[in-house]
């Protein structure tokens, strides 16, 4: 199958259109696809995002710039997910955010000026993929406010438990976790060493258990307090 027509139907922005219509729609959005090595920054802080974009393969990292100078991760984004759409529909032209890549990534970059200025397009899908947007950006709304939430708890083990909360649970109860160590400290705007700390007295007080990744709750009233 071809890579833009399985990112497609993974990607939530083109929900409900049929798949004989990408096409149409990859036309009318002006679709176009880039690589970038791991490291590279596509987005930098101040700089404008002009056009939006799909992740086709790769991981993505959104980060800002703390006070002290410190690179904090407020996401990562994996295949079908969407980057930059909330800059482009607020035609912020100073990125509060960097974006760069975690590993080798390919993109799908999009025009969403037919969307957003009115602008003719014969494409009869254009309405769904404005609907698709603007529930896209409702989700991320919410992303926002859920780690605002994280960041407004005074102690280091409420934020894990939040953090934790988001996680979706395998068959069996365990989570994967989506960062390393150091990346989830960054996350949670916490010392490394700290974070580590408190992972340590949690899995010895019997609430949890690691094994790389995967995190297994072994006191379920933890994540429901």
């Amino acid at each position: 199958m071809d890579p833009i027509t399985t990112v497609m139907r993974q990607c939530r922005l083109f929900d409900g259109i049929p798949e004989e219509k990408y096409q149409n729609v990859l036309a009318c959005l002006r679709g176009e696809t880039k690589s970038f090595r791991k490291d590279a920054i596509l987005l930098q802080i101040g700089e404008c995002q002009k056009r939006p974009g799909v992740v086709m393969d790769g991981t993505l990292r959104i980060s800002l710039y703390s006070e002290d100078g410190n690179l904090v991760t407020i996401e990562r984004l994996g295949r079908g997910q969407v980057f930059g759409e909330t800059l482009v529909c607020s035609m912020a032209e100073d990125s509060p955010i960097q974006i760069d890549a975690l590993t080798d990534v390919q993109v799908l970059y999009l025009d969403f000026d037919p969307l957003l200025l009115q602008q003719e397009c014969a494409c009869p899908h254009k309405a769904q993929v404005t609907a698709n947007l603007l529930r896209e950006m409702g989700r991320g709304a919410l992303f926002l406010n859920q780690k605002m939430r994280i960041l407004a708890q005074n102690r280091l083990r409420n934020r894990i438990k939040l953090y934790l909360q988001m996680l979706p649970a395998k068959p069996g109860g365990e989570l994967h976790l989506d960062m390393g160590r150091g990346e989830l400290a960054d996350y949670l705007c916490v010392d490394r060493s700290a974070l580590s700390r408190e992972l340590g007295r949690m899995q010895k007080e019997g609430i949890l258990a690691f094994q790389g990744k995967q995190v297994s709750i072994l006191d379920q009233s933890f994540l429901s307090v």
